[in-house]
């Protein structure tokens, strides 16, 4: 039936309004759908991982050692265990030899080699002895190792010191981040830094010097204060000569 101009505007209004209802391009989709079939990939989803530690395994604070420190913190301790031993032997087989004048002056070499014995005898066997990795409030900046004879202090009646005594056994050796960047060959070792706590324990071993240089300056004007530093410790057994 042909359209009369009534039904003609009514149609054109009807188109109108269904384009107007029609979405904008700009809401309209411009991405390709997935391709169909085998090639067909849907999109990964990477998995929800926790943010980065901002420190390394080794360095995050203690005091308990953790899994990464504790292998290091052992084999440190075997390799010092072997090293003090060779010590021993040389003291004890020559002792006018020249390493020995070199680190301890003129200090009688009984007292080094009972002195390096009883070190040795302490890291042998660490029983009651704490092991500390890291711990906050002792880890100062430039500090890789320390060692603490534990005490207690007795007071009197009125409250006041009466007398310190040390704890039977009652010790903490702890080691921080400088410990677990050193090398394990050369001078300023992981072993050698054990050596040095050692002597502090076993012998009441002092710092009257610390580093190579101040250490040999020591041994040559005194002997004696050579014989109780801790580092002429560490380093005699660090540079002992192939026997």
């Amino acid at each position: 039936m042909p359209l009369t101009g009534g039904l003609l505007r009514a149609a054109c209004r009807t188109v109108a309004a269904s384009l107007l209802a029609m979405p904008a391009l700009a809401q309209l989709p411009d991405a390709k759908p997935p391709a169909s079939g085998p090639a067909a990939r849907l999109p990964l989803v990477a998995p929800l991982l926790p943010a980065p530690l901002s420190t390394a395994p080794v360095e995050r604070p203690g005091p308990a050692c953790n899994m990464q420190q504790i292998p290091m913190f052992n084999a440190a301790m075997v390799e010092a265990r072997t090293r003090l031993a060779a010590a021993v032997r040389l003291v004890r087989a020559q002792p006018e030899h020249p390493h020995i004048r070199q680190w301890f002056g003129n200090a009688p070499h009984q007292l080094v080699l009972g002195r390096l014995q009883r070190t040795a005898t302490r890291l042998a066997n660490t029983a009651g002895v704490d092991i500390h990795c890291n711990d906050p409030g002792r880890c100062s900046a430039g500090v890789g190792a320390y060692a603490v004879n534990l005490s207690r202090t007795l007071l009197d009646a009125q409250g006041r010191p009466a007398v310190t005594y040390r704890v039977h056994e009652g010790q903490v050796l702890g080691v921080c981040p400088p410990f677990f960047r050193a090398r394990m060959d050369g001078t300023g070792t992981r072993w050698g830094i054990l050596i040095h706590e050692a002597a502090h324990f076993a012998v009441d071993g002092q710092d009257h010097a610390y580093g190579r240089a101040a250490s040999l300056a020591l041994a040559r004007e005194n002997g004696t204060r050579a014989a109780e530093n801790a580092d002429n410790y560490k380093y005699f057994v660090e540079t002992l000569p192939q026997l």
